[in-house]
């Protein structure tokens, strides 16, 4: 079994560069879970207080234009029924307004509900994406780490130790980071374990 490994430099790499991709995804995430409660904290409790009380204002204020309006028709002018054109511009006005006030309070239920029906889909579709930062990315690291750990030992035991002792622990650090794969067959008993490449290889006596 040959551990052709080149460079503990891009092994620490790809170690870190998780270890920024993990923290850079959790504050991205975090960030957009503060944005969406915030927007769901705004519609839920912020809006509809306020147009309640638009609904009313803009009833009172039609109740108001009649009541208004009916006084003007009551009292003629040298016996002709007034116009009452000022009545009538405030009432019509009034009116609109309170329509205006019921689309917006019914709008308002209606982007409630889809906010809510969004945010429940969003939190199915990222869930994959946090399972893989909040598992997936950290035992990788630990995985790196602890290579890294190993590969230093087996570099120093080279340097320091003769062939065989190189050689019994390349076999133990093969089998401990690939252990499906150690099963060396009977006609390859006898071959030579290939040493580390690159960095690891030992110094030319």
């Amino acid at each position: 079994m040959t551990a052709n490994v080149r460079s503990l430099e891009a092994i620490e790499a790809v170690r870190a560069a998780l270890a920024t991709f993990r923290d850079e995804v959790e504050q991205a995430l975090a960030m957009i879970d503060v944005e969406m409660r915030r927007v769901l904290d705004w519609l839920e409790h912020d809006r509809p207080p306020f147009w309640r009380k638009q609904v009313r204002d803009a009833n009172d204020a039609v109740t108001e234009a009649r009541a208004a309006l009916h006084c003007c028709l009551m009292y003629p002018v040298n016996d002709e029924r007034p116009s009452c054109y000022e009545e009538r511009a405030e009432l019509k006005k009034a009116e609109a307004r309170r329509a205006y006030c019921d689309e917006k309070s019914e709008r308002l239920r209606h982007w409630t509900r889809e906010i809510r029906h969004e945010m429940f889909e969003y939190e199915g579709r990222i869930s994959q994406l946090k399972d893989i930062v909040e598992i997936d990315v950290p035992q990788a690291t630990t995985i790196l780490a602890s290579l890294l750990v190993r590969l230093h030992e087996y570099q120093s035991i080279r340097t320091h130790t003769d062939g065989l002792a190189a050689r019994a622990a390349s076999e133990s650090l093969a089998t401990e980071l690939m252990p499906d794969c150690n099963m060396t067959k009977p006609a390859e008993a006898a071959t030579p374990v290939a040493p580390i490449a690159g960095e690891l290889s030992p110094e030319p006596t």
